[in-house]
């Protein structure tokens, strides 16, 4: 049996750079050899092949017949190649992460610089959706997602409890000389379809719906706190939502009532990389902090 010549894949790289920069010195400085070292191996690939692939002139080189259909077929999979080592390399330096609008503008983004300080050397990329149920994103590492309770959420890890309460702008109470708060006195924000989630409230405390006073509508609760703080109305916001209004003053809670447990945000997880890990672990060691 007539043995197989043993080629040099790392020959074959410099010559698919040569061959696509057409340029000796260029190849080099993208390879940080020097243009001798290129032509060494363009050299031994040569013999090796027992074909020319290139024509030399003054400092250029231009592809043979042969050399260009073996270009043609080798660029392919040095591309291939190339393009799998980068993935290799993003999977432990850069993770992708897709949540809520209301829950990346409020908790995620503004606590990154503490996991930044845990793994500086992690770049993680934030994709946000403005639909709470929105289906799990394919290329996300990690994806947040929220979950009404009694909601099936099989594949999916718990993060955080979605607990609940009215918060309103002081400047909205001060308008009110009354000691005593009336609910239905006190405009109500909407922000989930269909109001399921007042209506959850009200059934808790016993207060008939049709007694809130609704007014404006939001579709996230981003955007409801935002009016919320201009003091359009109360709205029924998740606690881990509300952390810099509270402490900051622009918010209070309503007095007289308890967090209502509404449901959960949960994620779910794409990727065993090591830098993937490090985030699940250290988002449910904020949450903890948060309860």
């Amino acid at each position: 049996m007539q043995e197989r010549h043993r080629i040099s894949l790392n020959a074959i790289r410099v010559f698919a750079i040569v061959a696509r920069s057409g340029s000796l010195t260029a190849a080099g400085a993208e390879l940080g050899v020097t243009s001798g070292a290129v032509s060494h191996q363009l050299k031994k690939l040569e013999d090796e092949l027992g074909v020319s692939l290139f024509r030399r002139g003054n400092n250029t080189v231009s592809l043979t017949d042969v050399g260009r259909r073996f270009y043609e077929e080798v660029a392919p999979a040095i591309g291939l190649i190339e393009r799998s080592a980068d993935a290799l390399y993003r999977d432990e330096s850069e993770i992708s992460v897709h949540a809520t609008t209301s829950l990346a503008l409020r908790w995620l983004i503004p606590s990154l610089d503490r996991f930044r300080a845990l793994c500086p050397q992690v770049r993680v990329r934030v994709e946000t959706s403005s639909v709470r149920g929105f289906p799990a994103v394919p290329d996300a590492d990690v994806s947040i997602r929220y979950f009404r309770a009694g909601a099936p959420a099989e594949g999916w890890e718990f993060l955080a409890r979605d607990l609940r309460r009215p918060v309103v702008s002081p400047l909205l109470l001060a308008r009110d000389t009354r000691q005593e708060i009336v609910i239905p006195d006190v405009p109500a924000l909407q922000c989930c379809v269909g109001n399921w989630d007042w209506t959850l409230w009200c059934e808790t405390f016993d207060i008939s719906l049709a007694d809130l006073s609704l007014t404006h509508a939001f579709d996230t609760d981003d955007a409801a706190l935002h009016g919320c703080v201009a003091g359009l109305g109360m709205v029924l916001a998740p606690t881990i939502l509300t952390g810099r209004e509270m402490k900051s003053g622009a918010l209070m809670t309503l007095p007289g009532y308890e967090p209502v447990e509404m449901g959960a945000y949960r994620y779910q997880r794409r990727s065993e990389s090591r830098a993937v890990r490090q985030f699940c672990g250290w988002m449910d060691t904020e949450m903890r902090t948060l309860e």
